[in-house]
This record gives structure tokens, C-alpha cells and sequence, in this order.
């Protein structure tokens, strides 16, 4: 992961839309380690690689 901040997103109904670019076949994701044992979630459009933060933490 590069050293762009990624952007605050919420979701409303579904999310699977590039709000950046329009891109519509959803989403790679990406982790970043925020803790010992948790990782946020990350949201990457191939298309335009801009990135989302949903707010997703994961324990792993």
C-alpha cells in the first residue's frame, strides 16, 4: 500500500460503484495492519486505484 490516505466512504444501499471514476464491477480490497491483532479493511477500484476506507476491522 502506497502512502495515500484513503478516503472515508459510506455505504448506503450496496457499494460496488467507483465514486471516483464510475467504475462498476466492484472492488479489490487491500489490509492494513492497525494493531497486534486487528487489520482495516481497504477498498481499491482497479480501475482508477483510488482507495476507501468503510470503516471494516477484521481480528486476525
Amino acid at each position: 500500500m502506497d502512502n495515500r490516505k484513503p478516503e472515508p466512504i459510506s455505504i448506503e444501499k450496496e457499494l460496488h460503484i467507483c465514486p471516483e471514476c464510475g467504475y462498476e464491477d466492484g472492488f479489490h480490497t487491500s489490509f492494513s495492519r492497525v494493531a497486534d491483532k486487528k487489520c482495516k479493511i481497504i477498498l481499491i477500484c482497479p480501475s482508477c486505484h483510488a482507495m476507501y476506507d468503510v470503516n471494516w476491522e477484521v481480528a486476525v
